[in-house]
Formats: C-alpha cells, structure tokens, sequence
C-alpha cells in the first residue's frame, strides 16, 4: 500500500489497518498539513521499543557489537 491519502484512510480504516498487518508492512498516511503518519504493526513497534532500549547505553551498544563480531567469527569460522 505505501502511501495513502487522509480521506482514503478515513473511508476504511479497518482495511488499511487490515492491509498492514497482513502484509507486515507500514503505511503513511498522507495529511494535507504535511503532518503524516505512519502505522505500523504492533509487534514491529515492539521491537523498535526494544531496539531504542538496547541501544540507549553505551556499554549495551559495546556489548551488542562485541556479540555481532563473535557471530560474524563464527560464521565465517564454519564457512571454511
């Protein structure tokens, strides 16, 4: 769906909300003041929130990389 006009969305909302979370994927909804909005599906919210949480520390960000470089290593270790 991509992108959607306020009035088209005011006509079926249930439909957009449908089309959303069906397809696991977000639509704008396109305002005339320019205000837009996005909605998105529950859980991909959740997992934003949960995003935005890990990384608001810096040693959660420091433990987070170090993490991602052990995966990568062993990756590519069983690549070989």
């Amino acid at each position: 769906m991509g992108a959607i006009p306020f009035n088209r969305f005011c006509k079926n909302p249930s439909k957009v909300f449908e089309d959303v979370v069906d397809r696991d994927k977000p639509v704008t909804v396109t305002r005339a003041d320019g205000k837009d909005v996005v909605i998105i599906p529950a859980t991909d919210f959740e997992s934003w929130k949960e995003t935005a949480h890990l990384l608001r520390g810096p040693k959660n960000v420091k433990r987070l990389r170090e993490a991602m470089t052990e995966i990568e290593a062993e990756i590519a270790r069983r690549k070989r």
